[in-house]
């Protein structure tokens, strides 16, 4: 596979921006090699739904110009309907055992959940902010505005907090293949109906 290709295949399943630096080490390659794949790789995308962004030291795959009218449009049905159930887990995990950041979330599920968490930051259900221990990161967390849905002053009120926040921290100590948990043991604190208004 051309370098170039790479590179997208890694910042598609990447979902969030990455630096130059990051891509050199990576790939083990000095940066004109890699400014020389995305230069490639941008003329590849011209006239596609997939554009590749460079802002500063970022560079990550965005949906193109052209596509934001109908973006729009998805992103207006999306928030409209009920969240999903893959969505609830997610919202559970970061409920029980947040803040946490995306690698650890998509450990306890056992699938990828860039797409679910953007859903849950546009409906102001989840807040991210930058880990202070790894500035690549981000933390995802329960939002004021969700602990006002689901009328909990604290996190530690939800229901059976101790019990499903063990449940959690035995899952993301377990082997990948066991870490996932059970669809009702995520599902306890909150139903769909809670948050279909967000």
């Amino acid at each position: 596979m051309e370098l170039y290709a790479q590179i997208e295949a890694l910042l598609f399943w990447k979902g969030e921006p990455m630096t130059l630096a990051e891509l050199c080490r990576v790939f083990k390659l000095p940066s004109a090699d890699i400014k020389n794949a995305l230069k490639i790789l941008q003329g590849k995308l011209e006239g596609n739904g997939i554009a590749l962004i460079q802002t500063g030291e970022d560079i990550a795959l965005s949906t193109a110009s052209g596509a934001h009218e109908l973006i729009e449009r998805a992103r207006k049905e999306e928030l409209s309907g009920e969240l999903s159930k893959a969505a609830l887990e997610t919202l559970s995990i970061i409920l029980y055992k947040g803040p946490l950041n995306r690698r650890e979330i998509e450990y306890i599920r056992g699938i990828n959940s860039t797409a679910i968490l953007r859903n849950l930051l546009i409906r102001g259900l989840v807040e991210r902010k930058q880990s202070e221990i790894d500035e690549r990161q981000f933390l995802y967390r329960a939002s004021v505005e969700l602990c006002a849905l689901l009328g909990i002053p604290k996190l530690e009120d939800l229901p059976e907090f101790a019990a499903v926040r063990k449940e959690l921290d035995m899952a993301a100590a377990a082997p990948s293949e066991e870490g996932i948990l059970s669809s009702e043991a995520l599902a306890v604190g909150v139903a769909p109906g809670d948050t279909s208004h967000a």
